[in-house]
């Protein structure tokens, strides 16, 4: 068990000893190839306890306007926008102001209507003759998954792959055998990938005995 700060700045925390990291600026290049690089990491003899600090398993619902059923109504995409901000967005309406603190008043619906697809059902938006459009009516919505966490090597999403070596494997095989993985996949040069802490130095070293 390790704690985990909401900024870590220095250290890496991960599950297991050696860090592998990929890093993306398009988020769905990045997950698909994380995946990749992960099963082919963990069939590479000498390498054990693969893991990733990637965590896409979060439910998300997205939510796509009907243009044509909206214009229909006289509703226009913004209004829509601001209901949606209005019930889910918690916007500021107002500050409250004392003596020592101040207070924002936020603008959201019943927390009970906020744990599922069907609260749409239950929101409404006023069209241009004044009639009352369920919001269910107006968009599309379908449920699909999102990362519960979003890590970030220097300004770029990021997902690192941790692993532990096999007794008699050395940190420097570990090195080359996954170096040959990323010829075999054959990474999009947009995808950069790095060691962190011992394999990186080994990384190095390697390097310096090509050159030499």
């Amino acid at each position: 068990m390790q704690a985990a700060q909401d900024i870590t700045i220095g250290g890496r925390v991960s599950k297991t000893l050696y860090q592998y990291t990929l890093a993306d600026a398009d988020p769905g290049e990045l997950n698909l190839w994380a995946a990749r690089f992960l099963d082919k990491i963990k069939t590479i003899p000498g390498i054990a306890d693969v893991a990733t600090d990637q965590l896409n398993a979060g439910p998300m619902l997205d939510v796509t306007i009907k243009r044509e059923v909206a214009s229909a109504y006289g509703i226009l995409p913004f209004a829509i926008d601001n209901t949606l901000d209005d019930a889910f967005g918690q916007r500021i309406v107002s500050t409250m102001f004392t003596t020592l603190n101040q207070y924002h008043v936020v603008m959201e619906v019943d927390p009970k209507f906020q744990y599922g697809p069907e609260a749409l059902n239950g929101i409404y938006v006023k069209s241009s003759s004044g009639q009352q459009v369920p919001l269910s009516t107006l968009v599309d919505s379908v449920v699909t998954v999102a990362p519960l966490v979003v890590n970030h090597q220097g300004q770029f999403p990021s997902v690192t792959i941790s692993f532990n070596l096999v007794p008699g494997t050395a940190i420097g095989q570990a090195v080359d055998a996954i170096q040959q993985v990323e010829k075999e996949l054959g990474k999009p040069l947009s995808l950069q990938t790095s060691f962190q802490g011992k394999p990186r130095r080994s990384e190095r070293r390697c390097r310096a005995r090509r050159s030499s």
